[in-house]
């Protein structure tokens, strides 16, 4: 305490102002451990793995996420790696290598198609930036739709279902073409798009 008063702009929990303020990535990061502790029957094994993922997650997120926030690519790029999270968490589980491998690809089709929908609304409200809303818009749409028909054709009935509920949201947001104006809403749609997913999965 006599510490704080005699430097009063010293902040004792200053670590906490570097961890990611994405409302995304804690949701991201929240329902692929989530599905993977569900999927594995939280296991000693799998809880242990899950504690571990998800420090580095945070620690590398906290370090990166600034650089993160300026690059489109870098984005895309993270929501594939909070997809693949759940990796580790169900190996460990032990559950059959096909069944990770099916269940992490669903994962990132849904975490990359919500990115792709985040960033065709910021699109939208750049100047000149219709035509670019337009293409990422119709990749979010398209993505789920060809990763559905693949899943199902290889017998992934949870997984492609997953996929299928990813397309049903963006076809709504391909038709009201949210911009950053609708920031927030688009935010909780997808959020909750992520938690289905771990429900969905786990069936």
């Amino acid at each position: 305490m006599q510490d704080l008063q005699r430097n009063p702009g010293r902040r004792p929990f200053k670590w906490v102002e570097r961890l990611p303020s994405e409302h995304g990535f804690w949701v991201m990061l929240g329902a692929a451990q989530a599905s993977a502790l569900i999927r594995t029957q939280a296991r000693v094994a799998s809880v242990v793995a899950a504690l571990l993922v998800t420090s580095a997650v945070v620690v590398g997120g906290s370090l990166c996420h600034r650089w993160i926030r300026k690059a489109s690519a870098a984005q895309l790029g993270a929501a594939a790696a909070l997809g693949l999270s759940s990796v580790p968490v169900e190996l460990a589980g032990g559950l059959p290598l096909p069944s990770v491998a099916s269940a992490g690809f669903a994962r990132i089709v849904v975490f990359l198609t919500s990115a792709l929908l985040v960033r065709a609304a910021f699109a939208r409200s750049a100047r000149s930036g219709e035509r670019r809303g337009l293409l990422l818009g119709g990749a979010s749409l398209a993505i789920p739709v060809v990763c559905a028909v693949l899943l199902f054709a290889i017998g992934r009935t949870a997984e492609g279902g997953t996929c299928v509920i990813a397309s049903a949201a963006c076809t709504v947001f391909a038709f009201s073409r949210p911009t950053v104006k609708q920031l927030k809403p688009l935010g909780l749609v997808l959020g909750e798009l992520s938690l289905i997913t771990a429900i969905t999965l786990a069936l």
